[in-house]
């Protein structure tokens, strides 16, 4: 399938407890939709009015994917209310397409997109700020570019030996070979899915450093310190993804 992406706008993440990986995600500071309704989901602050940016958490067999925001699509329309803490019922309708590879990913379209940019919900103890990238591990990443670069209409760089970075909006694709990941990241010790393609992070950007420090500290989660500020919780800690907070200030 080929579309003209204009932006990763959300991560898929499937568990057999939804509930469960959205607590624990709370955890680590991050506030979420109600309890008890499917998706629940992570939502942040977006780029544009148009195309939201959150992390959306489904019942399935664990395997994350990732959703491109098409201008115009043909598919299934899922329809999601959430009550709002005043009350209010905020209704999501999205349009998806079909799962394409080799990597994971959907096409969706949002007919509702101010329903993912509720206040409550974008605002996040931890200071999160926004979804900014995702890391996935490969065989062959420059192979796997090439290819999502034709299916996205995206644009590709490779940044250094062993990860190429896939570009369509705000949200970039970072893919990796197995040794520069375990090499980036050795601060958490990361081991690499048996089966390849696979996301295996995320970055967010955060407000502060410390005060996210002292918040997981108080949870008892465990985490590494990289360059530039940079927090990272390894994937036991984080719901099966490693996720890496990248302070703003």
């Amino acid at each position: 399938m080929k579309v003209s992406a204009r932006d990763i706008d959300h991560l898929i993440l499937t568990a057999p407890d939804p509930d469960a990986l959205a607590a624990r995600l709370q955890q680590l500071g991050f506030n979420a939709t109600p309890e008890g309704v499917e998706p629940r989901c992570l939502c942040f602050q977006p780029q544009r009015d148009d195309i939201p940016n959150y992390i959306e958490i489904i019942e399935g067999d664990p395997g994350p994917a990732l959703a491109v925001n098409v201008a115009e699509l043909e598919g299934e329309t899922r329809e999601h209310t959430w009550e709002s803490e005043d009350g209010f019922e905020v209704e999501g309708r999205v349009v998806i397409g079909q799962t394409s590879g080799p990597l994971p990913w959907v096409a969706v379209k949002h007919e509702t997109p101010e329903a993912f940019m509720e206040p409550e919900w974008i605002v996040h103890p931890n200071g999160a700020l926004a979804l900014i990238a995702i890391h996935a591990v490969a065989e062959d990443p420059a192979a796997l570019a090439k290819i999502l670069k034709s299916a996205w209409k995206a644009e590709t760089e490779e940044i250094f030996d062993g990860c190429v970075v896939v570009k369509t909006g705000a949200v970039e694709l970072l893919l990796w070979s197995s040794t520069a990941w375990q090499l980036e990241y050795k601060a958490i010790e990361p081991m690499v899915p048996k089966d390849l393609p696979a996301i295996v992070g995320i970055a967010v950007a955060i407000e502060r450093a410390r005060p996210l420090q002292a918040l997981l500290g108080a949870n008892n989660v465990s985490y590494a310190l990289g360059e530039d500020g940079r927090v990272i919780v390894a994937p036991e800690q984080a719901g099966g993804i490693a996720i890496e907070f990248m302070p703003q200030n």
